[in-house]
């Protein structure tokens, strides 16, 4: 009876034991996990979009010498590749008359042989200014009021991985009606530089907006509520995610400036699934029209 009764204790205790064992595991599941943030400082620094136009790098003079009327050529006195000037003898007919160009430039192309009949409105000889060249660029009429003459732009030169220095020279006065868009033509100049070659793809990039000195935070830091109001988890006093409502600004597609709602050096923690998505659904950060960014973000040091 006593061995009976000795079970029956045992039973009951290790039944308990179970209990107490589920019970906390289930405790210890139904508990909130904790959030790995991620965590970034709030900085000051330079911001700035830009329209960007895409074209390619052409000689701005050139010119296409042609027979004006029927000849016969005796000598050529250039050859493809030489220099020459609007004083250069290109080619002798057997009647005596010099053929000279209009523009220095190099001789790109001969098409004349010697001792040939021409016939008026021939091509001859084909002379390039290498030393003047331009981008020309087409520009969306919506864009039009981003391009004007005199106005500064940065042209990069996609093979030669560099960017210089342009200025818009002249824009189209009429335009082209393509598949219900008009386009526009505006020239840049370049620099003379001999690593530019005719007929380079290149981007012109033309300021649109910039801001300096402002607080700076990065776009997947940004979160939106049910009513599209952005936030931020700003690190508080304890360390722990404070909700804090903010205005924007101006963006560049990685950083954005915050107007009001965090100061410079604050610490914002950025949740797993935000870092992940990135931006959020804010239709009201995205610039408008056919327009690209740029921009810089740092220290104090508003680099």
């Amino acid at each position: 009876m006593k061995n009976k009764k000795t079970g029956n204790k045992k039973a009951i205790i290790w039944s308990i034991i179970g209990v107490l064992v589920v019970a906390l595991g289930v405790t210890l599941y139904a508990m909130p996990k904790k959030t790995n943030y991620t965590e970034v400082k709030a900085t000051t620094g330079n911001l700035a979009t830009n329209y960007s136009f895409s074209g390619s790098i052409e000689a701005k003079n050139r010119q296409t010498v042609y027979a004006d009327k029927a000849m016969q050529i005796k000598d050529i006195k250039v050859q493809e590749g030489q220099k020459v000037s609007t004083d250069t003898v290109l080619m002798t007919t057997v009647m005596g008359e010099e053929i000279k160009p209009q523009i220095a430039g190099e001789v790109s192309n001969i098409d004349a042989d010697e001792n040939a009949q021409i016939m008026p409105g021939a091509k001859l000889i084909d002379i390039v200014d290498y030393s003047n060249l331009q981008l020309k660029v087409q520009v969306d009429e919506y864009d039009l009021s981003a391009v004007s003459t005199g106005k500064d732009a940065t042209v990069t030169i996609h093979a030669l991985n560099k960017d210089v220095k342009g200025k818009i020279t002249d824009v189209s006065k009429e335009g082209d009606y393509t598949n219900g868009v008009t386009t526009f033509t505006a020239d840049v100049s370049l620099p003379n530089d001999s690593s530019l070659r005719v007929g380079m793809s290149a981007e012109a990039k033309v300021l649109n907006q910039s801001v300096s000195n402002v607080v700076l935070l990065p776009m997947s830091a940004i979160q939106f509520d049910a009513g599209n109001n952005p936030y931020v988890l700003i690190k508080d006093s304890n360390d722990l995610p404070k909700t804090v409502g903010i205005t924007l600004g101006l963006n560049d597609g990685v950083h954005v400036e915050v107007k009001s709602g965090v100061k410079a050096n604050d610490t914002i923690l950025v949740p797993p699934i935000a870092k992940a998505t990135g931006f959020g659904p804010g239709a009201q950060m995205k610039q408008g029209g056919s327009e690209a960014s740029q921009g810089s973000s740092g220290g104090d040091n508003g680099q």
